[in-house]
């Protein structure tokens, strides 16, 4: 069976991180905010990741979108650092969230 998805383009203000570190704290974050369960049907998937511009973003099921943004509102630190995720768009379609934001700047 197919699921709705969303995808949600972020940008990470504050510390600098990488792809690995930012895994670690999107996964954390969720697991942290709605637990196992939720996480899993959530069908979170980070899609793409620009360590330049510090931008990224992940697909989501529609019906945990509004759950996900709150869990990523809450990330304040990543090692002692001070880091804040910032959802910039969100769409039902990659290119509308991705291919634009590639070309722009």
């Amino acid at each position: 069976m197919r699921f709705k998805k969303r995808y949600l383009l972020y940008k990470i203000e504050g510390q600098k991180l990488t792809e690995k570190e930012l895994r670690l704290v999107v996964n954390k974050s969720i697991a942290g905010f709605i637990g196992e369960m939720g996480t899993s049907e959530a069908n979170i998937k980070i899609m793409g990741f620009n360590e330049v511009k510090q931008l990224f973003f992940i697909r989501s099921a529609l019906d945990s979108v509004e759950t996900i943004i709150a869990a990523l509102a809450f990330v304040t630190s990543f090692n002692n650092g001070s880091v804040a995720l910032r959802l910039q768009k969100m769409s039902g379609s990659v290119k509308h969230v991705w291919t634009e934001d590639k070309q722009a700047k």
